[in-house]
């Protein structure tokens, strides 16, 4: 029999992949993978032939163990999320129940247009710019729009204090008939740092959950100490900074060496602005004279002098 019939016959004994381990035996007994010499595996016979399928063996095996890792970190992952929302719900009778603000569909339009004319007008440094007022209402209204939020959310201005109570069913996460209950707040407390104008802005999230096993205190909380100067080389330009004070996270108070660091947070948002964004909000913030909140409503109040 001739060496080509002789390679016709083994080729119909073997199928490809085995074909190709038979080749591989008749290369020099050193291989390279990236430049680096490396020697045939111990699974080799003394007599040089190579144990067929074991290097797709081995690479199965491995590829079984990764995803079974993979698999076992995201049901862990999964899990802890699972628990830490279970442990910050409540049952359904510790659950609340807001008052629905209902508002037409042409009244959510003319806030927003409202609140589209005063942007674009204090960007456009406009003068003469009316005051842009938003009531609870008409964010109630908003809220009372969305089929979820509808009774389970509601916002208060009061003087200098925004706050946020909820009530939020859990189903959509599987967690049948619980709720995540609790309330939020915003506050600003004004004054005058020398020249600069400044003051706190306070912010607080709180659960009727008791964690007291998991971490003490509130969910989240933050104090800012903010300052609003006159750029040194532009007195019409105003600079705002934003310094923590305080705050802690799940239980976990934001280290003093942190604080002490005194980063201006205002200047971390504004260096992931892109330059038309960036602009935009240095045009905003010295277009923008004062912002109160006030009983009911927020009111946003324009420089109105053409510079900004």
């Amino acid at each position: 029999m001739t060496k080509t019939n002789d390679k016709e016959l083994l080729e119909k004994l073997l199928d490809d992949d085995e074909l190709q381990d038979v080749e591989l035996q008749k290369k020099p007994p050193m291989t390279a993978v990236i430049g680096v010499p490396v020697k045939k595996p111990y699974s080799e016979k003394k007599n040089g032939h190579r144990n067929p399928g074991g290097c797709r063996r081995c690479i199965c095996r491995f590829i079984c163990i990764t995803l079974s890792i993979l698999t076992l970190l995201g049901i862990f992952t999964v899990g802890c999320i699972y628990y830490g929302m279970y442990k910050l719900s409540v049952e359904k009778n510790s659950s609340r129940k807001f008052p629905a603000v209902f508002k037409s569909d042409i009244e959510l339009h003319n806030v927003i247009n409202r609140i589209d004319y005063f942007y674009n007008a204090v960007i456009d440094g406009e003068n003469d710019i009316e005051d842009l007022v938003v009531e609870q209402d008409e964010i109630n209204g908003f809220i009372t729009h969305s089929d979820y939020l509808r009774g389970n959310v509601m916002v208060t201005f009061q003087e200098d204090l925004i706050v946020e109570e909820f009530s939020l069913p859990l189903y959509k996460f599987g967690f049948g008939d619980r709720y995540f209950v609790g309330n939020e707040y915003l506050s600003v407390k004004s004054d005058e740092v020398g020249d600069s104008e400044g003051g706190l802005i306070e912010m607080k999230v709180e659960t009727e959950a008791k964690n007291d096993d998991w971490f003490d205190g509130s969910l989240f909380f933050m104090q800012l100490k903010y300052l609003i100067t006159k750029n040194k080389m532009d007195e019409g330009e105003s600079i705002l900074e934003l310094f923590l004070e305080k705050g802690s996270f799940f239980g976990q108070v934001v280290p003093q060496e942190e604080i002490d660091r005194h980063e201006d947070q205002m200047e971390n948002f504004l260096s992931e602005l892109d330059a038309s964004e960036f602009q935009e909000v240095v045009k905003l913030i010295n277009g923008i004279e004062r912002v109160s909140i006030e009983s009911g409503k927020i009111v946003f109040k324009a420089r109105n002098d053409g510079t900004n």
